[in-house]
């Protein structure tokens, strides 16, 4: 087939410049998923002008992203801010339009809670970090901001895991409990057994419910030739100091907080009584997937978003997700 005629190959072009992939990061992923066809940055180039393929669509009207962003506004996306904002538009609305014309239309329709969303100025020292790359140590916890008051209040508990180099959001599952340690070890098993991949290190905090799943690790790790003791490819520390925390901040203030205020709504107007195990069954039956599919959008922009240049940081400016489609051997260290 020629490539003129390629449907998929238009198709996987649209999707990456509707990202904002840069052409030499685009052309990493066309030689290994079109090998078929030659290609170099000229070759791109000449190939996205002649499917029309453009990082900035003029023809785009402006009512119809002031509709877009409105949408947004009226979901989950009131948390965003303005680039995470830009980045749904463009990626769930098929709209290639610039940046600051989404800014405009958020500074339009909601100044206020964009004002809001605007980082303050105090911000934390960070502690020093140091990575070898991707997959040396993946960080994994439970986050139980949803579940309310001592844990109990709504049946909505969170688990994940991060590549900590990277900061690629390798798996997000939501249940009715995250304490469970044959559920989380199942989890942990379809992640391997789906990417054929091992980290040489996780990170846990010491709860019961990572046994099992640390049990598996260990057992995996020790026929490797780099594992002198295969309980040491094991880290456990204080829930504070594991790196995965600072992203559960990004998903309560994001989307969280939107499905929060729902919640605690349905319990003060009496339609939801916690104690009643029905009603807890029924909230776990509706909300979960709605969640599920919420939270599949919010890392599938995590993993795409760009990691921006930061002076003191030794950090390629590159997505998350490249680091691990595109395994290669470096350092990355970070304070």
């Amino acid at each position: 087939m020629d490539w003129q005629n390629d449907v998929v190959l238009t198709g996987a072009l649209q999707n990456y410049v509707r990202q904002s992939i840069k052409r030499l990061e685009i052309l990493d992923f066309v030689k290994r998923d079109f090998p078929q066809y030659p290609w170099s940055l000229r070759t791109l180039c000449r190939r996205l002008k002649f499917f029309n393929i453009t990082y900035i669509d003029p023809a785009i009207a402006i009512n119809d992203v002031k509709s877009a962003v409105t949408k947004e506004l009226d979901g989950p996306g009131k948390c965003l801010g303005y680039r995470a904002m830009h980045q749904k538009v463009r990626k769930q609305h098929h709209m290639n339009v610039p940046r600051d014309l989404v800014y405009a239309i958020m500074v339009e329709l909601d100044p206020d809670g964009l004002e809001a969303r605007t980082p303050g100025k105090k911000r934390l020292k960070k502690g020093h970090f140091s990575s070898k790359g991707p997959d040396w140590v993946h960080s994994l916890d439970g986050h139980c901001k949803l579940m309310g008051f001592q844990k109990s209040t709504f049946p909505l508990a969170v688990y994940g895991c991060i590549d900590t180099a990277s900061r690629n959001l390798l798996w997000l599952k939501i249940w009715t409990d995250n304490c469970d340690p044959k559920l989380i070890a199942r989890w942990y098993f379809d992640y391997i057994y789906e990417t054929k991949c091992i980290a040489s290190y996780m990170r846990l905090d010491k709860g019961t419910e990572t046994g099992i799943m640390a049990t598996m690790h260990a057992f995996l790790r020790k026929s490797h030739i780099d594992v002198t003791d295969a309980s040491d490819t094991v880290i456990y520390g204080k829930s504070t100091s594991n790196q995965i925390e600072r992203w559960w901040k990004e998903l309560h203030e994001r989307l969280e907080k939107y499905f929060k205020r729902q919640l605690m709504s349905l319990k003060d107007l009496g339609h939801y009584n916690p104690d009643i195990a029905l009603d807890r069954d029924i909230l776990a039956f509706v909300y979960i997937p709605v969640l599920e599919k919420e939270m599949k959008v919010f890392v599938d922009n995590w993993n795409t978003h760009r990691i921006r240049y930061q002076r003191v940081h030794i950090f390629p400016t590159a997505f998350p997700i490249i680091f691990t489609i595109f395994r290669k051997t470096m350092v990355l260290k970070m304070w």
